[in-house]
């Protein structure tokens, strides 16, 4: 593992600014998913990362790219979590997997499975998007998605770090999917971390 870098797109984050983003975000109701976070957490306390608190927990569905937070007027937001309403409209909430756990090139992550529905979720958020703000709004790199456990502070054994999650059991737990959240994301370059300002929740299937 090496240090983890924060980006904006596919450079890097710009320093001193926040960007918007649309989230899944972990809530108190996922409390096997919490303990299982909290037990990897504590299995790897001696490794040099920077653990996601509870509380920030989420699963990045997009990121804004055309601009940083602070250009973005209030309007515009009400208009993009509309459009969001919109897409979202016929979204049954749905429950996915959350595991097995993995080291990955910086940090410590868990896989999400089955993907389909999710990543069918993030083509509506992301066509919410381009809709309101263009092609240039949607240029992050979207793959195969996961959940972040925690971020690399300094260089580390990745191997190591996998022989010890093996440890950890359970190895998985459920993540209820029923809403999506436009944030304002701060992000720590120095401590490692991921903050943030809820801006709007759109429920999904309009409820």
């Amino acid at each position: 593992m090496k240090p983890f870098v924060f980006k904006h797109a596919d450079a890097r984050w710009p320093e001193g600014s926040t960007l918007l983003h649309v989230y899944l975000a972990v809530s108190d109701w996922d409390r096997a998913l919490l303990d299982l976070v909290t037990s990897a957490n504590e299995a790897l306390k001696d490794f040099p990362l920077a653990p996601v608190p509870l509380q920030w927990l989420h699963v990045t569905l997009d990121q804004i790219t055309d601009c940083h937070a602070a250009l973005i007027p209030q309007h515009e937001r009400d208009e993009l979590v509309g459009e969001l309403s919109n897409q979202l409209a016929d979204f049954r909430p749905f429950e996915v997997q959350v595991g097995s756990l993995l080291t990955y090139h910086s940090g410590v992550i868990a896989d999400l499975h089955p993907d389909d529905q999710l990543a069918a979720l993030h083509r509506a958020v992301r066509e919410a998007i381009r809709t309101v703000r263009g092609d240039d709004a949607v240029r992050y790199p979207w793959g195969l998605q996961h959940l972040t456990i925690s971020y690399a502070r300094e260089e580390a054994s990745s191997d190591d770090a996998q022989r010890i999650l093996r440890q950890v059991r359970p190895s998985h737990a459920p993540l209820h999917v029923t809403e999506v959240q436009l944030v304002d994301v701060t992000a720590d370059s120095t401590a490692k971390t991921i903050t943030w300002e809820r801006l709007a929740t759109i429920p999904l299937g309009g409820a």
